[in-house]
């Protein structure tokens, strides 16, 4: 069919049944979306800390290790100090308002609750994040160079990461898009 086909009876694509607009989507904000979003990423963000907890105590390192990791960023190489307390509340609140923020964007832009499609969207968000947050942005810092933190352990926290966005069906109970 050609558009004036379309035009000629009424075809409006915001109204198609079963069918969702991204684009109105977008640029139309949900408010309750993008906190569920923020909940959704301090979630991930809780998960993907325990997840490294669990491969430090493996490996026999210091159990707030993954707590300082973002805190290398600004506190250089003393984030890792073990007893640095500074290190641990810098890194939380950094990796937090990192997911905080990520898990808004997320919620924007997936815009449904349907399970399979969350998971896929995390596992690509996952992989993305890995991409620049791991291997281009904190490779910039002296300091998480001079750490050494394993790039591929940090994958498979990305993806746990990334798989825990999903939680934001669970905090967006009200969204029509179910």
């Amino acid at each position: 069919m050609d558009i004036n086909t379309l035009k000629s009876k009424n075809f409006n694509p915001d109204t198609l049944e079963g069918e969702y607009n991204l684009v109105q989507m977008w640029v139309n904000p949900r408010a309750a979306r993008i906190v569920a979003g923020i909940l959704a990423g301090l979630f991930a963000a809780a998960v993907m800390v325990i997840f490294g907890m669990i491969y430090c105590g493996l490996k026999g390192f210091d159990l707030t290790a993954p707590m300082r990791i973002a805190a290398l960023p600004f506190l250089g190489r003393s984030a890792l100090e073990f007893g640095n307390s500074k290190g641990i509340v810098v890194g939380l609140l950094a990796h937090g308002a990192l997911s905080a923020f990520s898990g808004a964007v997320y919620a924007h832009f997936t815009g449904v609750n349907h399970l399979k499609a969350l998971w896929g969207m995390g596992v690509t968000w996952a992989a993305f994040s890995w991409v620049f947050i791991t291997n281009l942005f904190l490779p910039s810092c002296q300091a998480y160079r001079e750490a050494q933190i394993p790039s591929g352990v940090m994958f498979f926290a990305w993806i746990v990461f990334g798989l825990s966005l999903s939680s934001v069906a669970m905090f967006d109970r009200k969204n029509p898009n179910k």
